[in-house]
């Protein structure tokens, strides 16, 4: 079907002509597209911001709305609570108490154990708890006899003595006894090694930040490290470690051929190239070969550059070397730095110390055999 048409009736008008009849609802339909667009406005358009708040004059465009908001100047303003020892305010009195405790606390809980003094009766109470722990047992070295409180410490110190290497690089195959060394070293084969940790001064690079830490007083000349028997100071705290050894007479590190112990495994190291033969380090004049770097030198100066002598002011002694000097003057001081920790004997030189503590070595096996109770082969009188 077509479209509709709106119906037309004809009448005839008072002059006699025709006339086309439209109904009500037809004349709507046809009247509306020719009104214009604005003609209607949407109702909430109409009716502007027109409701004022009588206390502050703020307009609204509902009524509802200026309704919601005149509560808000009925309501009370909030009493604050202000510190009378900082700024600071609160809305509630609890609040402000528990805040000033901050300010009244005063260290008056002390520790009847120890005697160290707490700010809080809990803190104390947590702290008392240190106490009635039972001691842990100590793990001792059966080399040493020095205690560590882990096993798994033990283990890593006893490698020291034993020469145990467990962890080995995968590149080259160097051996270590920790396995953090072993991984620092593997880092050393890459084509780049990233060394994030730059000295300020010279520019080396690191692995570590303990390793710049500990090359920087290189540059500082810090010495942190202090012997407690002695005026001797170390940057490095395997350097008092090394030298504590010369006080207690120990040497951990034991060649496999001869049975000569060191100190330090760099010395047994050295040692070890009086086995094999090696001279790798050569006098730079006449070409000769020494196991020890410090002997070449000592060469080279004695012989070819004929350095000051050090002479001693008690007996006009000679020396080439100051730090022989030194120990030649305990002769007419008597200092003996070298303290036996079982006896209490002191000693003017390293080897005198060593020399006397294997008395009380060969002393502790002949009580332990005495205690054994190790007897003849006993007669069988029916034989």
């Amino acid at each position: 079907m077509g479209p509709d048409i709106p119906s037309v009736s004809k009448t005839e008008s008072s002059e006699g002509s025709p006339r086309e009849v439209v109904s009500e609802s037809d004349s709507l339909e046809v009247s509306t597209p020719t009104e214009p667009d604005n003609s209607k406005q949407p109702e909430s358009n109409i009716s502007d911001k027109c409701f004022p708040c009588p206390v502050c004059g703020k307009v609204f465009d509902r009524p509802s709305k200026l309704d919601r908001h005149k509560p808000v100047h009925s309501r009370k303003p909030k009493t604050l609570h202000q510190c009378q020892h900082c700024d600071k305010t609160f809305t509630q009195q609890e609040k402000l108490i528990r805040h000033q405790n901050c300010h009244n606390r005063t260290n008056k809980h002390p520790c009847p154990e120890c005697g160290k003094v707490f700010n809080r009766p809990s803190k104390l109470e947590r702290h008392r708890r240190t106490h009635s722990k039972k001691p842990k047992v100590p793990h001792q070295c059966s080399y040493c006899k020095k205690t560590f409180s882990k096993l798994n410490k033990l283990v890593r110190h006893q490698r020291m003595h034993t020469g145990e290497k467990p962890f080995t690089c995968s590149v080259c195959g160097k051996g270590f006894s920790e396995s953090g060394h072993c991984k620092a070293h593997e880092r050393t084969h890459e084509e780049q090694p990233e060394k994030p940790h730059c000295c300020v001064h010279c520019g080396m690079c690191f692995f570590k930040a303990s390793e710049l830490r500990r090359h920087f007083r290189s540059h500082t000349g810090e010495k942190p490290f202090r012997c407690t028997l002695c005026e001797s100071c170390f940057s490095r705290s395997e350097g008092l470690k090394r030298h504590m050894r010369s006080h207690t007479g120990e040497r951990p590190y034991k060649c496999h051929i001869c049975g000569k112990r060191f100190y330090s495994r760099q010395d047994l190291n050295i040692h070890g190239l009086t086995h094999s033969g090696e001279k790798p380090h050569l006098c730079p004049v006449c070409g000769k070969g020494f196991s020890q770097l410090g002997n070449m030198k000592e060469h080279e100066q004695n012989v070819h550059v004929k350095s000051e002598k050090y002479i001693c002011n008690e007996c006009g002694a000679t020396f080439t070397r100051y730090k022989s000097l030194t120990k030649h003057q305990r002769t007419h001081t008597g200092e003996r730095p070298y303290l036996c920790l079982t006896c209490g004997r002191r000693f003017s030189w390293s080897h005198s110390l060593s020399r006397h503590q294997r008395t009380h070595t060969h002393r502790t096996m002949s009580l332990s055999q005495d205690s054994l109770g190790f007897e003849g082969p006993s007669e069988n009188p029916s034989s």
